[in-house]
């Protein structure tokens, strides 16, 4: 066997062979995701309706959600571990384990918010109704904060979204769907339950 051939046959068993680890951990994640969510989603909704997305996407959709809901979905955004390059690459531009919770509201809030991690993955930016517009928000750095009016009740709505030692990526209180849309890094946040996270969301939406 050639040296080039040697090497060729070396480098598709790594490939496959971390395909197959990167798929397991990442599946196994999943279902310990799972596992973890089932204190807390009664609280939004009994019935859900699950699917992957790829390897690296947990989706969960509430279409009959409990008030004040009136339809939310859950994705655990895991890293694309299948993949060696592009988790490596991910892995240094910051990219970790996410939880993003959207839901539409059965009535608008009455107050709006945009808040983010300028360092969050993936990269995000403020809307350009919130940058152009609406006026800065007093908020623990990282974070930068942007709110339209009545700034005190749009901090109390931000202080509310706090979970001790789970830095927040992305909160979005807006009058038009999603009407909320909170983002934290995974690891973090399962150092609480489940059932405390989805009490906080609900604290969220009794502020706006």
């Amino acid at each position: 066997m050639s040296p080039g051939l040697a090497a060729f046959i070396l480098v598709v068993i790594f490939i496959v062979g971390w395909f197959a680890v990167g798929t397991h951990y990442n599946v196994r994640k999943g279902h310990a995701a799972l596992r973890w969510l089932q204190e807390g989603l009664p609280l939004v909704g009994e019935k859900t309706t699950l699917r992957w997305l790829g390897s690296s996407v947990l989706e969960l959709k509430i279409q009959q959600a409990k008030p004040p809901f009136r339809h939310a979905e859950v994705l655990v955004v895991l890293e694309p571990r299948d993949v060696a390059p592009l988790w490596g690459l991910a892995h240094l531009r910051g990219r970790r384990d996410l939880f993003i919770f959207r839901a539409a509201l059965r009535t608008q809030p009455e107050v709006e918010l945009e808040a983010l991690d300028p360092a969050s993955w993936p990269p995000q930016e403020l809307t350009d109704r919130a940058k152009n517009y609406w006026t800065p928000l007093s908020a623990a750095p990282p974070l930068i904060a942007y709110a339209p009016g009545n700034l005190p009740a749009a901090s109390k709505l931000l202080s509310r979204a706090a979970l001790d030692g789970c830095p927040l990526q992305r909160l979005l209180v807006r009058r038009t769907e999603p009407n909320l849309e909170v983002q934290w890094r995974f690891d973090p946040l399962r150092t609480h339950s489940a059932r405390a996270v989805f009490e906080t969301l609900l604290r969220i939406t009794e502020g706006s």
